[in-house]
């Protein structure tokens, strides 16, 4: 083999082997979201933009998309029945209950993001807080109650506390 052919094999061999990587890598990314949660999410977004999905916890597929300007994200089961939608909102939209309670329970916490979340429960609020090092996540109720906090601890364990 002369010089030059082989100067020219060792840039196709980088090339096809760049090529796989970025095919394999693409394929990871790919999600095969059963007809049923497609079905479903098309019948509860009609007017969805730009829908990625997601396998969230091994069985739930998570759609991120937007809609009348806004991004969401909607989790279905794999059966397609819908679980949740959520999108971020300012805190002052967080509804007066919810502000009361942050107020009387969570002073000197500054709220670092807000999301109103819809379940088949009813509408639900999660709010980010954080006070110095301590950051926690708390779901209200639409009436102000607490449903859930979560403390964020310094090594990434989450502290559980359901009231």
């Amino acid at each position: 083999m002369n010089q030059e052919h082989k100067t020219m094999k060792t840039p196709m061999i980088a090339m096809l082997l760049l090529a796989g990587l970025t095919s394999t890598a693409q394929d990871k990314d790919i999600v095969n979201v059963p007809e049923a949660v497609k079905s479903a999410f098309a019948q509860r977004f009609p007017k969805a933009e730009g829908t990625k999905w997601e396998l969230e916890d091994k069985t739930d597929y998570e759609a991120g998309f937007k809609q009348w300007g806004m991004k969401y994200s909607a989790k279905f089961s794999a059966t397609g029945v819908w679980m949740e939608t959520e999108h971020k909102i300012k805190k002052e939209a967080l509804p007066e209950l919810v502000q009361k309670a942050l107020a009387a329970n969570y002073a000197g916490y500054k709220v670092e993001g807000a999301e109103q979340a819809e379940t088949p429960e009813g509408m639900f609020y999660e709010v980010d807080l954080e006070k110095g090092e301590q950051e926690m996540e708390v779901l209200f109720s639409a009436d102000g109650k607490v449903v859930k906090s979560q403390v964020e601890e310094e090594h990434g364990e989450d502290d559980d506390r359901s009231e």
